[in-house]
């Protein structure tokens, strides 16, 4: 019911765009996208959660990412495409058509087998936050995602602004950006190996100092290449942490809750995408951009010490089949 419903607010946001254009519309259009993306990135994960075995989890979120991954490189080079060629428009109205096919396979999801448990009614859901929140590891996994995202966003926000500085061209900024969504692709082929290998503490841990050091080096780099295998280590940090985070919160709270459990993981997120370009922005204001990816990849490296002691019984790998 959920995934048709946000498939549906995304229809109605790609109408409202192609038939009206002032700043209200626009306003009304990216709010209702918001409120979809939430609301499909919540039910498609517990459906993932839902649709999975205890040894098959940590795969079939990796493909679930992987997927995302390749809607991040393909959307904005076909929009790009449409909308050069066709106008913005077009390019609106293709999202709408698009949500009729979305519809339908998110109509057949009511064949997956039903999560056990007992039913929770929407009015009750937000009781249960601090029963969530109390069981083990349920605080560092919303830790983890809020630094991830923390960097993420900046990367989102202002890389293409310091790539523009050191004077590369669109298109060749273009194609850094997407080596970001590329590097995630790649590397959730190599989830469940990763497990087997490390455990999901010491992937955790390391792909958040990937991240660190990454962003750190940034302002380090002007050259096209160098910046393009940075990126690739980026995307290789981000590929890894998501579907994690995804499969331990599983884990960690019963079935009835996972949906809830979901959202709270998105709250902690979107708390972190809010105030990251806040506060980078308040320091590119007051001093450059090259400081804020420096500021950025010290407070990830200030969070490893925190983010190992709470996934240290993470530490040993889990069999994965």
């Amino acid at each position: 019911m959920v995934t048709k419903s946000s498939v549906l607010l995304y229809a109605l946001a790609g109408a409202i765009l192609t038939a009206l254009h002032a700043v209200w519309a626009a306003a009304l259009a990216y709010a209702l996208m918001g409120i979809a993306n939430i609301g499909f990135a919540v039910a498609s994960q517990a459906v993932v959660a839902a649709g999975s075995t205890p040894a098959t989890r940590v795969r079939n979120y990796g493909y679930y990412s992987l997927w995302n991954s390749a809607g991040a490189v393909i959307g904005p080079v076909l929009g790009g495409f449409i909308t050069g060629h066709f106008g913005y428009r077009t390019a609106f109205a293709l999202v709408s058509l698009l949500m009729i096919p979305s519809f339908a396979i998110a109509g057949a999801l009511r064949g997956l087998p039903a999560v056990p448990g007992r039913t929770l009614s929407l009015a009750t859901a937000h009781r249960l936050t601090g029963t969530i929140l109390r069981q083990r590891g349920v605080g560092a996994i919303l830790f983890i995602s809020f630094m991830v995202v923390w960097g993420q966003t900046l990367q989102q926000s202002f890389y293409p602004l310091y790539l523009h500085k050191v004077g590369l061209s669109p298109s060749l900024i273009g194609i850094i950006i997407a080596t970001i969504s590329l590097g995630s692709m790649v590397v959730r082929s190599f989830l469940s190996r990763g497990v087997e290998w490390l455990g999901y503490g010491r992937l955790l841990l390391g792909a958040t100092a990937l991240l660190a050091v990454t962003l750190g080096i940034t302002p380090l780099l002007r050259h096209f290449w160098p910046l393009i295998v940075v990126s690739g280590f980026m995307g290789a940090s981000l590929g890894f942490t998501q579907p994690l985070t995804m499969s331990l919160m599983v884990e960690s709270v019963s079935a009835e809750f996972w949906g809830v459990a979901f959202g709270i993981r998105q709250g902690a997120q979107r708390i972190g995408a809010i105030l990251s370009p806040i506060g980078f922005g308040l320091v590119t204001t007051a001093s450059r951009v090259e400081s804020a990816f420096f500021l950025g990849g010290a407070t990830l490296l200030a969070a490893l010490p925190i983010i190992a002691g709470v996934t240290a019984h993470l530490r040993r790998p889990r069999p994965t089949a």
